[in-house]
């Protein structure tokens, strides 16, 4: 019999040892195929999730307590008849002892649901075994994931969350391409179409942090001896590797990202979340300010992949990173502005004065801006004195994106005074991030 998880901190491991096959839910193909009328709020992959449970089939899913969303959708998949459907309780919270025997409770209480249904008792040699293989098929994706190609990655974790066989993902093609980092929720195939909309805007994914991505394959398995128990290996190497949004406090999931972000030289974050997904959303601010990088906000609605609308945005988001200089992460303390993130001085690192770097952006500014005069001292402008810099461009051949013009439109327009007491980078690429970043609020 084939259970379904909806979270990758349900162990497969544990329902294989019961004899059943593990699948995940966001590995099925038609999961979220086409578009269906949501209720108010609903996030679409607790949706698909309902209306999977409510298929008649000889099957079982797992829902998990990770977020609200999914906890009412058990509720609603009991209501509708679906017995064989199980709510596994995730702890909130992950430095206490009790959070960990809550978490081993509940296995032990998914255990005796799986007897229910058909499954057998599960043998410590068995799971031992499963536990030895699972740890080496997700060292194997771990070690290609820097090397993959985004989509070929997300293909391969999928087969690896459907079967748990290493499938080996496509290299990634050289190309001098933007690096960002994919982080959020559940990342559907039904959504695997965004990398290609990413990779043809100039960027590409070097770390895909969502819930179906590398950060799935956390949890490691280690028997330090010969008279470890494979179930106390199971718990531990499961518990104390969920990264995730839903814990608090969440330190894990940015200690997590660090090192990641730093080595993959990420220049930008896209934020993916489902709709009413109020704990990824919360978090924007928080990302910017602790690795100082740009932040894209991109939902997930009922439909399949990319909407014209977020194809425009994620195209402009890559524009303008494609502006600044090139310096990777910046992963220290150091605080971002509480407002919308003004672009560092074009003149500023060692990137800058190299002068290569400084050949790349010449090039940009001529296919990009036109003729416009770069070559102003970097320093900061009040919004009237923005007004007259703003003239000079466009007398100078500045060519802008079609939620472009002046920053003042937007007081006059959106009644936004707090802009009358800002100050402002002088450079183009700053007009542009300072456009895009209104427009979209």
């Amino acid at each position: 019999m084939d259970v379904f998880l909806t979270s990758p901190w349900i162990p497969a491991e544990w329902i294989r040892a019961h004899g059943l096959q593990p699948r995940g839910i966001g590995s099925v193909e038609h999961v979220q195929r086409g578009a269906w009328p949501l209720s108010a709020g609903v996030c679409a992959f607790a949706e698909a999730a309902v209306r999977f449970a409510e298929t008649p089939t000889n099957s079982a899913v797992i829902f998990s307590t990770a977020c609200d969303q999914l906890r009412r959708g058990f509720d609603t998949a009991i209501l509708r008849g679906q017995r064989r459907a199980f709510l596994f309780n995730l702890p909130a919270t992950w430095h206490t002892a009790a959070a960990a025997q809550m978490f081993r409770s509940e296995l032990e209480r998914l255990g005796q649901f799986l007897l229910t249904i058909g499954g057998r008792a599960p043998s410590p040699e068995v799971l031992r075994q499963d536990l030895l293989q699972s740890g080496r098929t997700r060292m194997r994706l771990l070690e290609s994931a820097s090397t993959s190609s985004a989509r070929g990655f997300a293909e391969a974790v999928a087969r690896y969350h459907w079967d748990g066989a290493f499938s080996q993902p496509e290299a990634a093609p050289p190309a001098n391409r933007i690096p960002l980092a994919l982080v959020g929720g559940p990342f559907l195939e039904s959504h695997w179409n965004v990398l290609d909309k990413i990779e043809a805007a100039g960027g590409r994914v070097a770390l895909n942090a969502t819930e179906t991505g590398e950060r799935s394959l956390s949890p490691a398995f280690e028997f330090n001896d010969g008279a470890t128990h494979p179930f106390d290996v199971l718990v531990h190497g499961c518990f104390d590797s969920i990264v995730d949004v839903f814990q608090r406090p969440n330190t894990r999931l940015y200690s997590w990202l660090k090192p990641r972000l730093a080595s993959r030289g990420v220049r930008g974050i896209v934020l993916w979340h489902f709709t009413g997904c109020d704990l990824w959303r919360a978090e924007a601010q928080s990302l910017r300010e602790t690795f100082d990088l740009p932040v894209l906000l991109l939902e997930a609605g009922e439909g399949q992949g990319a909407s014209a609308r977020d194809i425009n945005r994620l195209q402009a988001f890559v524009e303008t990173l494609n502006e600044t200089v090139p310096g990777g992460c910046n992963t220290s303390s150091r605080k971002a502005p509480a407002g919308p993130v003004s672009l560092p001085a074009e003149t500023s690192g060692e990137a800058s004065r190299s002068p290569s770097a400084t050949r790349r952006r010449s090039h940009a500014s001529r296919s990009s801006l036109g003729s416009v005069e770069r070559n102003a001292a970097p320093r900061k402008l009040n919004l009237s004195e923005w007004d007259d810099r703003y003239e000079q461009l466009r007398r100078d051949g500045l060519r802008e994106p079609r939620y472009g013009g002046p920053l003042r439109r937007h007081v006059v327009r959106d009644n936004n005074f707090r802009l009358q007491h800002l100050q402002f980078d002088n450079s183009p690429a700053a007009l542009r991030l300072w456009n895009f970043l209104l427009t979209e609020n």
